[in-house]
């Protein structure tokens, strides 16, 4: 690794709860404890966005630290391909850079890759910069029948959509753009033969996914799964709510009591699943699956890049 790419006891980028918009560049840096509300109307004001789905009332740092991108990771990306540096704070209390404020700024490990979905094993995230896009002025979301195999026609040519959702009803393919580029799609996403087309503003549009892609209830589940096995699911989980990102394989769902249904469902399946509980409606969810490779190799990542630097602990735990 270079020395560019990885500085320990820098100078902070930001203060906590401020950020920067670097509008000419396309790139801003926030706080981690800024919301993504507050981020997303920050940016609206030079006409650009955050293409992340998530709860808009959760830091930034939280959703990194969760990897929590949805469905518009199809047309946009997900947070590593969005993110361009971090700040962090190590278990000896050390600030360390990783990356910076421009696109490509130098050679070597990318380490804030490592820092997406590391569930604060890594270090706290003190501040992050990242890339933006211009804002769409509309979204037009077609809805099909519940079959992937219509989105999977559509991925290699010009109806490739900007995100798409799959549930036990339907399948749902949304359209982001320009005005030319809406108008392109409103003269041919009739083509893909939807059962309706609905025309939106981008604020409606954010906010369908936000209300969409959710689970909800005590105990729910994020699993993995093929995306070409997505249309199993519906006889596979019968009497359990779930949604599911169309293009990737991701599953939301809400658990029962009895885990080990979602489990063997999902091990059929060739996936993967993983348990999260909520102790109230306004805290974030911590993980109580059984299974902890994922936090191993996250651990062995520590102890190989930052040894003899405790383990942090969850910096977005429930209190």
């Amino acid at each position: 690794m270079t020395a560019d790419s990885f500085r320990s006891n820098c100078e902070p980028w930001i203060a906590p709860g401020q950020f920067q918009l670097h509008a000419r560049d396309m790139t801003a840096t926030f706080s981690a404890d800024v919301p993504l509300r507050e981020a997303q109307r920050a940016l609206s004001e030079v006409n650009q966005w955050l293409p992340i789905d998530g709860n808009p009332d959760a830091p930034l740092g939280q959703l990194i630290d969760r990897n929590s991108t949805g469905p518009l990771r199809l047309g946009y990306g997900a947070w590593r391909d969005l993110l361009l540096g971090i700040q962090l704070e190590n278990g000896r209390g050390e600030r360390i850079t990783a990356g910076g404020r421009v696109v490509k700024n130098v050679a070597g490990y990318d380490l804030t890759k490592f820092l997406v979905g590391s569930a604060g094993i890594l270090g706290r995230i003190k501040a992050l910069t990242v890339r933006t896009w211009r804002r769409p002025v509309g979204a037009i979301r077609a809805i099909h029948a519940p079959d992937v195999r219509i989105l999977n026609r559509l991925m290699p040519g010009p109806l490739k959509p900007q995100w798409a959702i799959f549930s036990r009803n339907e399948l749902q393919l949304g359209y982001l753009g320009d005005e030319p580029t809406l108008q392109y799609y409103r003269d041919h996403v009739k083509q893909s033969e939807p059962r309706e087309i609905i025309e939106q503003s981008i604020a409606e549009d954010v906010a369908h996914r936000a209300n969409t892609w959710r689970a909800s209830g005590e105990t729910i589940f994020r699993a993995s799964i093929p995306p070409a096995r997505l249309n199993e699911l519906p006889a596979s989980l019968p009497d359990t709510e779930w949604i599911a990102d169309a293009a990737f394989g991701i599953v939301l769902g809400a658990a029962p009591a009895d885990r080990s249904v979602i489990s063997a469902t999902f091990a059929k399946l060739a996936g993967t699943v993983s348990f999260w509980k909520r102790n109230d409606t306004s805290a974030p969810l911590l993980d109580v699956s059984t299974n902890s490779i994922e936090r191993q190799i996250i651990e062995r990542l520590k102890v190989a890049f930052d040894p003899g630097s405790k383990l942090n602990p969850l910096p977005w735990s429930i209190r």
